[in-house]
């Protein structure tokens, strides 16, 4: 069975042992389904409807106080979700942040709470022991905690986190949950679950990874963007047709008879690991498969994997492609100033970035591998902040219902917002980009990879393709080989700390 649906730490004396490590994909070392109610307009008579009643109407808690340690943290100077979250002391203009303003006054109206928001500046190494340093304490301090998947995902097999199947009022049936995407950092567990992701946690969506290229440059050297945008509706925007227009975009601009940064490329990139991911999650590799009571085993030996490792090489150090190994900013201004037609390792939230820009640019997918390949597949990145209520918190089902009508304000409200509003309208440049952006929200999956490859020495993602990339080496079974069992190994570790859980 797949990783992918359409849409860790063992224990504490361990990790104080330093069995555990955190990394991401930041640099060159390692580290869903989303749906939304879209509005309707209604040009028909009006008809008596009755509406349903609100399930939540008529709670009433008491004016508990819901404490709410949320990440501030600004990774990769891409710009922190915590506005998503916490709102301003009164409505302002900005029409995300006053979406966030009412829906949080709607809730704490609705079930009589006060949210008490507490920033926390850390980043993915230093958050698990700030956790870890209430919750093995004893210390009920927050009721819920809001930061990056990777050190979550991981700390959530060390009996940190309340196993929010056992919590009322959490409905995750609804579109506002994204249940495969919590499934899947799971083990596909059928009543086990300790992450948290919906429309609540907007920065799943931001850290979406997305394709843009520089519309006018496109325009000049083929016939149209709209061939780009054809491809993709068609079901023909592949890596092979990627990499047919970056090889014929470069240009020895300077003349030198070199490749540096002053030329035109047609792809530029930040070495490997980072700027990989993305092509690997599109690629609809199959990760993981399960034995018939459960357990996971690692099943990437493929002729899929061996022809993506090919595939990567030729992308990643063919002449149309640049490596501005010196900053992500190198990478994104060559993409700005125009010297690059496609800019990689970017995310949804870089069209905020990008919307100064004299230049018109699109947003695409990732490539799907080949044509043969059912979906466009996006990957949200390992540092995309989700939710998890700590061990310690003494008001689970009070948290329950917040949660799901935080989660069904969002929806209505924020997401809305965000994403018809500021990036539909305000930043993306033309109709067909925003259709885009439909094709890469709905298409969020594959985690497990991103939030415990690490864990699971580092197979998944940084050895299995990372490293022979590097070396520009397409001989994928010899080096998948070195790295299976002692992979499969912790695998099996982390299953067992999984299903070990009180």
């Amino acid at each position: 069975m797949k990783t992918r649906r359409t849409l860790t730490l063992l224990l504490a004396a361990l990790m104080a042992a330093g069995t555990f490590t955190f990394a991401s994909c930041g640099g060159d070392t390692p580290a869903t389904d989303v749906q939304t109610n879209a509005p309707t307009n209604d040009t028909g008579a009006v008809e008596e409807t009755t509406e349903e009643p609100d399930p939540f109407e008529g709670f009433d808690f008491g004016g508990d106080e819901i404490r709410i340690l949320v990440s501030a943290n600004d990774y990769d100077g891409r710009g922190s979700s915590n506005y998503a979250i916490k709102h301003e002391e009164e409505e302002s203009g900005d029409v995300v942040k006053d979406a966030v303003y009412k829906r949080n006054m709607n809730v704490e109206e609705l079930l009589n709470v006060k949210f008490v928001f507490t920033d926390n500046e850390e980043d993915y190494t230093v958050i698990p022991k700030t956790i870890n340093s209430f919750v093995l304490a004893g210390d009920d301090a927050y009721d819920l905690v809001i930061h990056d998947l990777f050190p979550l995902a991981t700390l959530s097999v060390q009996n940190s986190f309340l196993n929010v199947f056992d919590i009322q009022h959490l409905d995750f049936t609804q579109d506002y949950w994204y249940d495969a995407y919590m499934s899947d950092v799971s083990f596909a567990s059928e009543d086990q679950r300790y992450i948290l992701a919906g429309d609540y946690f907007l920065d799943i969506l931001r850290c979406a990874h997305a394709l843009y290229f520089n519309k006018e440059m496109f325009n000049t050297l083929f016939e149209s963007a709209d061939e780009l945008y054809e491809h993709v509706f068609n079901g023909t925007w592949t890596q092979e047709v990627f990499l047919r227009y970056i090889e014929d975009t470069y240009q020895d601009i300077n003349g030198d008879g070199k490749a540096d940064d002053d030329d035109r490329y047609g792809f530029c990139t930040i070495n490997y690991w980072g700027p990989m991911i993305p092509w690997v999650i599109a690629s609809d590799i199959t990760f993981l498969e399960y034995e018939s009571d459960g357990a996971p085993y690692f099943a990437m030996n493929n002729e899929r994997s061996v022809q993506l490792l090919i595939n990567l090489v030729d992308i990643f150090h063919g002449e149309g492609t640049h490596n501005y190994s010196a900053s992500v900013e190198a990478c994104t201004n060559a993409f700005i100033n125009g010297n690059s037609l496609f800019g990689g390792y970017q995310r949804v939230s870089s069209l905020e970035l990008f919307r100064d820009m004299e230049t018109d640019i699109g947003i695409l997918p990732y490539p799907k591998m080949d044509e043969a390949q059912e979906n466009y597949i996006t990957s949200s990145h390992d540092t995309a902040n989700v939710g998890v209520i700590p061990m310690t918190c003494s008001k689970a089902d009070t948290m329950g219902a917040v949660l799901e009508v935080l989660s069904r304000e969002s929806a209505k409200d924020v997401v809305p917002a965000y994403y018809e509003t500021a990036l539909k309208v305000k930043y993306a440049r033309d109709d067909q980009s925003a259709q885009m952006l439909d094709i890469i929200r709905y298409n969020i999956s594959t985690v497990f990879p991103v939030a415990f490859g690490n864990y699971c020495n580092n197979l998944a993602l940084y050895n299995a393709f990372s490293v022979p990339l590097g070396g520009k080496k397409t001989d994928f079974v010899s080096n998948y080989v070195k790295y299976e069992e002692k992979a499969q190994a912790k695998l099996d570790e982390l299953w067992e700390a999984f299903n070990s859980q009180e």
